[in-house]
């Protein structure tokens, strides 16, 4: 395939990519057969979606299965009580870099914000490469490797990219075309926009039409419209688009950065001659026009990297707990082990796991999470009222503190959180004094970019039990280590039943 002019073998999900898109609704039981022909294992992880009494399905080698070997299934099976927008992708080594990933929308009549809009598309945003990543990281990893993090070869919509094909002489198609998206005038639209990429940060935009955010990361907002969205890899944004311009052609724009530096050229694809700017098309009915002349709205490389500001968006009629009964504090940083090139570290320890005894089987078997070895990054917490007289309910905050220059965006299995603080420090790395949180209406979601040299908290319920995995969405610092587990209330989990497929593929 060649998704952006240029051939390459490319994993596909029945014989499409970008993935084709699940579609359910608000309460349907959703029945996925996964069966793998890829010729080595495989999961898929579906991304947001909080898999309550289902953590076995959550789609992660080592921590809730163990992979799905070739030529092997498993019957995915879970029941949805969300809508939004979600995806779905590979959890197995590099396989969502290489086309392992697709929207999961769920759908509710309910919906407060469905009369506001009459159409709705699905706009998915990612980088891409040329290299496939079975040949990445072992460079990558490689204790001679002093380069940064790899450098796409060029950036998509919706699975369309435009590379330069002067600069190859492999097969490669110039003319590749670009993702269009048709509108009628006087009429409103929902974009789903799903930031699928394997480590680049998108800021997106379309000429001449300011966006609505009406939806992030699963969960409504009160609305909030903006020119320019800056969105990282694995987040979601709905937005509304009044089709009320002049009758024809726009720019869809998605310009994107990696967010780590070129170290030196050893840089895996260093002299890429990646357009950064990638463009699709909104075209209005009835326009005879071919080459949008729309005026694009200037960009801020000061949101490079970023989130949207979490104080502008503002939940839907819901709040944060007031108190907490469990803190954590996570310290992120690289560095080197004798054996190794840069890896990553939490708390000085880089995760590692075996893909076939999951944590889940570990403590359904009686192994207590404290025992678990340092490198599994595990963390336990029950429902511990230390200070019962003031919380109502359990709720735990997480302190992730970067100490390295580098922004990075974490994602948390299992659960949506109330981002109550996201800053700078003030005084070195310091942790921020709750008195700085915002615990009125602070941005509710799955995903949050940690700025360099700077702390986030996150806050949520313990009501989830199970074994949840937390990491870094960009995949070359996952699989570098960046990422830990957290162990949700394990004398539940070590009563539940799971079925015997999870399982099935497991060292005995």
């Amino acid at each position: 395939m060649a998704p952006d002019g240029y051939k390459r073998p490319v994993w596909t999900v029945n014989n499409q990519y970008p993935a084709p898109i699940i579609q359910a609704n608000y309460g349907d039981r959703l029945l996925i057969n996964v069966s793998n022909k890829l010729g080595e294992p495989s999961t898929i992880h579906w991304h947001g979606i909080f898999q309550t009494g289902t953590n076995f399905y959550d789609g992660v080698p080592g921590i809730t299965q163990c992979p799905i070997p070739n030529n092997g299934h498993l019957l995915y099976n879970f029941t949805v009580k969300q809508y939004g927008t979600f995806w779905y992708h590979s959890h197995f080594e590099g396989q969502i870099v290489d086309g392992i990933k697709g929207p999961l929308i769920i759908h509710n009549t309910k919906d407060p914000y469905l009369k506001e809009y009459d159409f709705e598309y699905v706009i998915t945003l990612s980088d891409w490469y040329h290299i496939p990543s079975g040949e990445i990281h072992p460079i990558l990893l490689s204790p001679s490797y002093k380069g940064g993090d790899p450098i796409p070869n060029s950036g998509e919509i919706s699975g369309i990219g435009q590379f330069n094909c002067s600069s190859t002489r492999n097969s490669c198609n110039p003319n590749n075309g670009v993702a269009t998206y048709t509108v009628k005038k006087g009429k409103k639209y929902r974009f789903r926009i799903i930031c699928t990429s394997a480590a680049a940060h998108f800021i997106f935009s379309i000429d001449e039409h300011p966006l609505t955010i009406i939806e992030v990361d699963g969960h409504l907002i009160e609305p909030v419209t903006l020119k320019t969205i800056p969105i990282h890899t694995a987040q979601r944004y709905s937005v509304i688009l009044n089709a009320n311009n002049s009758i024809k052609n726009y720019h869809i724009r998605a310009k994107f950065t990696v967010c780590t530096p070129i170290d030196n050229n050893q840089t895996i694809n260093y002299n890429s001659s990646v357009n950064y700017n990638v463009v699709g098309i909104l075209k209005y009915e009835g326009t005879k026009a071919k080459t949008p002349t729309s005026k694009p709205y200037p960009l801020k490389t000061s949101d490079e990297c970023k989130d949207v500001n979490p104080n502008i968006l503002k939940p839907y009629k819901i709040k944060p707990p007031q108190c907490v009964t469990n803190k954590i504090s996570l310290m992120v940083s690289f560095g080197k082990l004798a054996t190794t090139g840069t890896i990553a570290f939490i708390n000085n320890s880089s995760f590692v796991t075996n893909n076939y005894y999951p944590s889940n089987r570990k403590i359904i078997n009686g192994i207590n999470p404290h025992k678990f070895s340092q490198y599994e990054n595990a963390y336990a917490y029950d429902r511990y009222f230390t200070n019962s007289n003031d919380c109502n309910d359990a709720a735990v905050d997480i302190y992730i503190t970067v100490n390295t220059s580098r922004s990075h965006p974490f994602h948390l299995h299992g659960h949506s959180f109330f981002v109550v603080y996201n800053g700078k420090n003030q005084s070195g790395l310091e942790p921020p004094h709750p008195s700085s949180f915002n615990l009125i209406d602070p941005a509710y979601r799955d995903t949050v970019t940690v700025l360099g040299n700077s702390t986030t908290v996150i806050r949520y319920y313990i009501d989830n039990p199970g074994v949840w995995l937390m990491h870094c969405h960009m995949h070359w610092h996952l699989v570098k280590g960046m990422a830990l587990q957290f162990i949700e209330l394990p004398s539940i989990i070590m009563n539940m039943t799971v079925p015997q497929d999870v399982f099935e593929y497991c060292a005995s």
